[in-house]
């Protein structure tokens, strides 16, 4: 970075609902960074706890989110009321360990080249530590996130040319980043300890459906055993668990599941738009009579699919509709499941 330059200013966006739990350890190691925020943005969903008064205590600034939560949505929400150079979009269970953290991630920005810079959550060598649009090309889209909004730094003046997404419901920090790549930027990932409080639901089927749409949108091959192998792999770690080796051959079995399931889903979503699948059902309403109990059949398919793979059913709804339709699932699978 040039010495006479000023430097950039810094911004910390933390979306929360009722984190009261796990705030206290976040703002702690925030304030024992060696390079302090000039603001703090504190994006409240809705809570019914004590995380404002924890935010304010430690001096952020709090703006209100009333809308049906969406990831997309609600971090443009907090980009245009956070107006500094930088912003780090940290989770509201992420704690920063190493107290260099967030000087390493603007470290990583002080290369104009570089659109943004994220925490590096495994030793895999299958990308390197800076990740271009050629090696995206030549190396093809692994499942998961090449930059992570859980603890990630960006450059806002990109984020202005081109905001999050909001077609996806998850994954729109995978999906800027590519954007970023594909103009010929930098997506960093940088070595420090960090620590999830909490661990999410289980989202492998949706990550990586979304992963194969991402990758069929910018003309990328996903990098995984493809569905033979995958499959191959499914009955081998199925046998192994069901001779009792244990937990971990059970989840390898549902991670192929999984996987193949969003293979498969993106197959058939693409054939189904091919298809003109809107025509098909407007001719197949006109063929049935207009009383016909839409809803109860819904219902019922939904259902038997639930017993098949046991899943609750209103879980299976809402993944599918999040990744058909990128809408609110709670208030499809109320409907759905009335």
């Amino acid at each position: 970075m040039n010495p006479t330059l000023p430097r950039p200013t810094l911004g910390v966006v933390i979306r929360f609902k009722n984190s009261a739990a796990t705030l206290p350890a976040v703002l702690t190691a925030l304030r024992r960074q060696t390079l302090q925020p000039d603001l703090i943005l504190g994006v409240n969903n809705q809570s019914a706890d004590a995380s404002p008064e924890i935010l304010r205590r430690a001096g952020a600034k709090i703006i209100a989110w009333t809308q049906p939560y969406s990831h997309p949505r609600v971090l443009n929400f907090a980009l245009r009321h956070c107006p500094t150079d930088l912003v780090l979009v940290l989770s509201s269970h992420t704690v920063l360990q190493s107290p260099d953290a967030v000087e390493k991630l603007v470290a990583a920005l002080h290369d104009p080249r570089t659109a943004c810079a994220s925490g590096k959550w495994d030793d895999d060598p299958f990308y390197t530590d800076a990740i271009d649009w050629g090696e995206l090309q030549a190396k093809g889209l692994k499942f998961g996130s090449i930059y992570s909004n859980s603890m990630g730094l960006l450059r806002r003046s990109l984020w202005e040319q081109i905001p999050f997404s909001e077609s996806v419901p998850t994954m729109e920090d995978c999906g800027w980043a590519l954007e970023q790549a594909k103009r010929g930027y930098l997506c960093r990932r940088v070595k420090f300890d960090f620590h999830h409080q909490r661990n999410s639901q289980d989202r492998v089927f949706i990550f990586a459906a979304l992963t194969f749409r991402l990758a069929a949108q910018h003309g990328l091959r996903v990098a995984w055993l493809g569905p033979r192998a995958s499959l191959a792999g499914l009955f081998r770690a199925g046998f192994q668990a069901l001779r009792g080796r244990g937990t971990r051959s059970s989840q390898q079995a549902l991670l192929h599941y999984d996987r193949l399931r969003a293979w498969a889903f993106g197959r058939y979503r693409r054939a189904m738009a091919q298809w003109n699948i809107g025509m098909r059902i407007g001719m197949l309403r006109s063929a049935v009579p207009a009383t016909f109990p839409w809803p109860a059949v819904l219902r019922s398919m939904v259902s038997v699919w639930a017993t098949s793979t046991g899943v609750p059913a209103g879980h299976v709804t809402m993944k599918v509709w999040s990744v058909l339709e990128g809408g609110e699932p709670e208030s499809v699978t109320r409907t759905v499941m009335a």
